[in-house]
């Protein structure tokens, strides 16, 4: 079974990278991808799918439908681009100004159309029914998941199992890289308005100046990490904006600061916006000035289901040989919406290696983001390869749960 959906990926290799220079260089910002919703229907359609667009603006649902009686296992990729400009000279570079997909969801979309066709190949060898979805809006706070839950993409048929990946630039093209457990951190979002009293830049005594007393927040946030907080309790606090004053010689009477936290533990990110509260609130307080603080929680820490991940490690190893999966150690301060299905459905998120040989590496969201599209059929394969062993560990835990009646 997974030579054969090797085989089938391969063969897919020029349309997958046809596909994803398609969606490179018209990219989309989040719950606007209709152009790639578009092609994701245009490439769906005649592989006798049955699909449901429309969900949260621009998602794609597809199904295969193999067997009523069989579970439902669910493939996902995010289709959005970020507001970047891309300083890549090559054929397929954005051709739309500041926009670019620099984290890899265009290759995303390209494998997951790759695997559904692979698994429409051989359906007759399917052991369950499978769902492919195609999500807004991953980029942008809250995100396009938990709408595409909340208008049903995880029923009918029900979804037991999910199952996502990500393009990795730090890994070695067509390798695979798995991590036990916690993946990603949950990451929240929180504005705080500072109200001053303006007046003339040479009196300051006349003045509540706004600046100053951001300048004493923002140096004080960090004690929520290294003096309010377990040392052993991975915690970040940064303040990535600040806005106020226009003049060089008027102090403004607002500032405004916007940052993010991100946390690993469930408890820890329930008590931190209280203790950023509290910050503001003596800080000001001492200045005199005044403040409104809006705390967004955003999305969960992401955790893979140690069934799941089992499923993967089988399915990447028998697709790209054992000496090419490698663990990841470590988890990511980063974040990803996918932690909103895992939330609700047993799955796992896991690494295709993208890193271009002897090139130098670009981050995720960096301008010169890009990726090594040989990988593309080895993401395809996998993924395909998830549904099917997916089945089959949702097998053995039926045949178990029977054993024990």
């Amino acid at each position: 079974m997974f030579d054969c959906i090797k085989k089938e990926a391969e063969a897919l290799q020029n349309e997958m990278v046809v596909i994803r220079r398609q969606i490179h260089r018209n990219p989309e910002l989040g719950f606007a991808e209709w152009e790639t919703s578009a092609l994701v229907h245009s490439k769906l359609s005649g592989l006798g799918l049955q699909i449901k667009g429309g969900i949260a603006k621009t998602g794609i649902a597809a199904v295969l439908h193999v067997n009523d009686e069989w579970p439902t296992v669910a493939l996902r990729a995010d289709m959005d681009a970020l507001p970047i400009e891309e300083q890549n000279d090559t054929p397929y570079k954005s051709e739309k100004p500041g926009i670019m997909h620099a984290c890899g969801h265009d290759a995303h979309v390209a494998m997951l159309i790759g695997a559904a066709k692979v698994l429409t190949k051989i359906r007759s060898r399917l052991k369950c029914n499978v769902k492919f979805i195609f999500q807004p809006c991953e980029e942008q706070p809250r995100g396009g998941a938990e709408p595409m839950i909340r208008e049903g993409v995880l029923d009918n048929p029900v979804v037991d199992l999910i199952f996502g990946l990500h393009v990795n630039p730090y890994l070695q093209a067509e390798f695979i890289g798995l991590k036990e457990g916690l993946v990603m951190a949950a990451a929240d979002q929180f504005k705080v308005e500072i109200i001053g009293k303006g007046g003339h830049g040479a009196a300051p005594h006349q003045t509540i100046d706004p600046i100053l007393v951001a300048s004493h927040i923002v140096q004080a946030l960090q004690a929520v990490v290294s003096r309010q907080t377990d040392p052993i309790e991975p915690v970040v606090v940064s303040v990535c904006a600040i806005n106020g004053g226009q003049s060089y010689n008027v102090i403004a009477d607002r500032v405004m600061l916007n940052g993010t936290v991100r946390t690993m533990n469930p408890q820890v990110q329930q008590y931190i916006p209280e203790k950023i509260r509290n910050i503001i609130r003596g800080i000001t307080s001492a200045y005199g000035a005044g403040f409104n603080f809006d705390y967004q929680w955003g999305y969960p820490a992401l955790v893979n289901n140690g069934k799941a991940m089992e499923a993967v490690r089988v399915a990447a190893t028998e697709i790209t040989g054992r000496q090419r999966v490698v663990n990841i150690s470590t988890p990511s301060m980063g974040a990803e919406d996918f932690a909103c299905f895992t939330g609700r459905v047993p799955g796992a998120y896991f690494f295709l290696g993208v890193k271009k040989p002897g090139a130098e590496v670009y981050p995720w969201h960096n301008p010169r983001f890009d990726i090594d599209e040989s990988a593309l059929s080895t993401g395809a394969a996998v993924l395909a390869g998830c549904a099917v062993q997916g089945a089959e560990i949702l097998r053995q835990k039926e045949d178990g749960n029977e054993q024990h009646k």
